[in-house]
Formats: C-alpha cells, structure tokens, sequence
C-alpha cells in the first residue's frame, strides 16, 4: 500500500510537506497505473514548487528508490521566499494532496486498499 502522509502547521493547517512511501500493489511494478498517479502528482508538485515559486528542486523534494521498486517521495515547503511564493506553494501542495486522495477514492474499496492518506496535526 502507497502511504501518503500530509504533514500541516498546527496553527495555520498550512502545508509543510507531503511524504509518500510503498508501493500500491494495484499492478505489476513497472504498469502499476495508482503507483505512476501518485509518482506523477509528487514530481509535478516539485517541479511547479520551483517552476511557480522559485524554490530549488534538490532542496524541496528527495526521491529515493529501493532494490524492491518501492518508492519513497518527500516534498517539503521551505519557510523562506516571498509571502506570493508561499501562497502559490499552498495551492501547489494543495492541489498534490486532492489529487492523491481522488487517487485514493477511486481504488480503494472495502476489501483492497491501496491507497492511504494520513493528515498529521
């Protein structure tokens, strides 16, 4: 099962990152489409986060893959930049997290989850 934890600021329930680990287990490593959904929302929020916001990739967000093709994303939102890079940080982590849990939605069911979104306090 993927993990998706969404780690938020207590005081302003601001995003300050997301991790997500495993492997869904939907399908075969390599055509695993919940896998490649998942990958694809943790690359594109990092790349807009630089992109958008002008944060540097290789300090916003760390990949690592094991021998076993289970992945392991972090994508962190820097304190520091402008009150407008912040803003469109939010909605770039944001918009990462509804699109994890539609993923999530979409195939989990009663008897197989492959998805799960954990929301830290």
């Amino acid at each position: 099962m993927i993990t998706v934890i969404v780690d938020r600021n207590s005081e302003d329930r601001s995003i300050r990152g997301i991790y997500v680990s495993g492997h869904s287990g939907y399908g075969e490593s390599g055509s695993d489409i919940v896998c490649a959904g998942v990958s694809t929302l943790c690359y594109t929020a990092a790349n807009a986060l630089e992109d958008i916001c002008g944060y540097d990739t290789e300090k916003v967000a760390l990949v690592k893959e094991s021998d076993d093709d289970e992945v392991f994303f972090r994508i962190t939102v820097p304190e520091t930049g402008s009150e407008e890079a912040k803003r469109h940080a939010q909605v770039i982590m944001r918009t990462a997290e509804l699109g994890m849990m539609n993923i999530a939605e979409a195939v989990n069911s009663e008897q197989n989850r492959f998805v799960e979104i954990i929301h830290s306090r």
